[in-house]
């Protein structure tokens, strides 16, 4: 499996709870049960809840950078 971050362009850092409840928040989803993080083959990043509700991140906002794996055992 390949590993992502998601690094918020403002701080250069990786997101922060609060950006990321934020962008719930703006694409209705449920800020206290987010599931996680999916991204497209065009490097697309949508955030889903577990309720399977989703959004598409800002992504002037947001950029994915890839690197590393993880073997599942």
């Amino acid at each position: 499996m390949t590993l992502f971050k998601i690094i918020d362009k403002t701080t250069g850092e990786e997101h922060t709870e609060e950006a990321i409840e934020s962008e719930a928040k703006s694409g209705n989803l449920m800020e206290c049960d987010i599931d996680g993080f999916y991204v497209g083959e065009d490097g697309q990043i949508i955030l889903v809840d577990d309720c399977g509700n989703c959004t598409w991140v800002d992504m002037s906002r947001f950029e994915v950078k890839i690197g590393g794996t993880q073997h599942d055992d």
